[in-house]
């Protein structure tokens, strides 16, 4: 073959696909026993086979390219939505997804306690403009926000799932990126992943170890096979990237690159319950706690008033990622002082991104040294290119920026074809 993808997410899909379109002959490698890496989607969890979406679940306003591949493939997608309301001027701050649900100590805050600590925070917003690099605790402490304030604004940074407001800076938070105007995919998010894989040969369970360059050529090793090609696309998490063996090895600056690039830890509850319309306007938009899970929202209501309730919790070491039923009576908890009501559930599922060991977490931090980073992550090295989230200068982290840079590094191998001979290959 002329071309070896690594990964079949949504970043080794796009790129495979580019490809083939082009005439290239491509073989996708994929560790796992399905495709969509991230994105995740259960259905056979949850009653009337609702959808449980494990990972990535939102299409944003401005995400073209994401719209774009689902309007092509057909893929349908949820009415719209806002998981917040804008402040009362109209405009869109740090301050917005406070005016939210809020559950603070397990009890849902008055609107006037709400709006109070919300306007705080606008106002110090205002009088005290954050600099992008500044992190989230120091922003805090220097506008003087009061500790309770403080306290709710910080917990923002579960929304990654990051919880660390030490190591967040403000450009994550204001203006807001994310969730004022957006999507869910209608039959879950890998419906992305499977239109995208059809009429691609993909090799399931096939965890590559090595990639070695010989005479001329890559040799890609899994534990039973082997794949020769001109160019490899590694379209894999930083944290797997790092476990393949390449030889030669990369260089420094590559493998600094990676090493430079921490993977947020955590995961997300997902829940089903009965009396679907009564939690949906009793949630409203969404809700968000100082609990162990930091938002919860819902997907539309569903067969028999059923509806689905995901959360996002960071991985705090406090046990509760690991013990799912633990997780699920937290998600119960919260979904009964964020609604008034006494939900009864009927299905339930946790997903713990941390402990997958071809994800390595949920997303890429990247936080600290952007754009510059995400640009040395996604530099080819001779005939090895590199995709995903991580490597997408335009939204880095998310699925539209995964679809982006599958379809740049497809580029860059057309681009090494128009300008030298093809090479003999010698199938392994």
């Amino acid at each position: 073959m002329s071309t070896v993808v690594i990964g079949a997410g949504l970043a080794g899909l796009a790129a495979a696909r580019s490809l083939t379109r082009a005439g290239e002959d491509v073989v996708v490698l994929e560790a796992q026993p399905f495709v969509g890496g991230r994105t995740r989607t259960l259905r056979d969890r949850l009653r009337h086979g609702q959808p449980a979406d494990l990972g990535a679940s939102f299409i944003d306003i401005g995400q073209d390219k994401l719209l774009q591949y689902c309007d092509e493939l057909g893929v349908a997608l949820t009415p719209q939505v806002a998981l917040f309301p804008s402040d009362p001027d109209g405009r869109l701050t740090a301050a917005s997804p406070l005016r939210t649900t809020l559950v603070i100590g397990g009890r849902r805050l008055s609107v006037c306690e709400r709006d109070r600590l919300a306007d705080e925070v606008r106002t110090a917003l205002d009088t005290t403009p954050p600099e992008p690099t500044e992190p989230v605790l120091a922003w805090t402490a220097r506008a003087g926000l009061t500790p309770a304030a403080r306290n709710l604004f910080c917990w923002q940074t579960g929304y990654n799932p990051v919880h660390e407001a030490s190591q967040v800076p403000m450009s994550m938070f204001h203006p807001p990126h994310v969730g004022s105007v957006c999507w869910m995919m209608a039959d879950g998010t890998d419906a992305l992943a499977q239109a995208l894989a059809e009429g691609l040969d993909i090799r399931l369970e096939q965890p590559v170890r090595a990639t070695r360059r010989r005479r001329g050529q890559l040799v890609v090793e899994t534990d039973t096979d082997r794949f020769s090609a001109r160019d490899v696309v590694v379209a894999t998490p930083v944290t797997p990237t790092l476990a393949i063996g390449f030889d030669p090895v990369l260089p420094d600056w590559k493998v600094n690159a990676l090493l430079a690039t921490p993977m947020t830890q955590g995961g997300k509850v997902i829940g089903q319950y009965a009396d679907g319309e009564v939690i949906s306007r009793a949630l409203g938009l969404s809700a968000m706690s100082d609990g162990p899970i930091s938002l919860i929202w819902a997907r539309p209501t569903g067969p028999e008033d059923t509806v689905v309730v995901l959360g996002l919790l960071a991985d705090r070491a406090d046990g509760v990622l690991r013990d799912e039923e633990r997780c699920l009576t937290v998600l119960d908890d919260l979904v009964a002082a964020a609604t008034g009501t006494s939900p009864r559930r009927l299905a339930g599922v946790v997903q713990d991104w941390t402990q997958e060991r071809y994800a390595g977490g949920v997303v890429s931090m990247l936080m600290g040294d952007f754009p510059r980073l995400p640009s040395l992550l996604a530099q080819s090295v001779g005939p090895i290119h590199f995709a995903g989230e991580h490597t997408a200068e335009m939204w880095a982290t998310g699925m539209d920026g995964a679809l982006r840079s599958g379809e740049r590094a497809a580029a860059e191998v057309l681009q090494r074809r128009s300008t030298r001979q093809p090479e003999p290959l010698a199938v392994g």
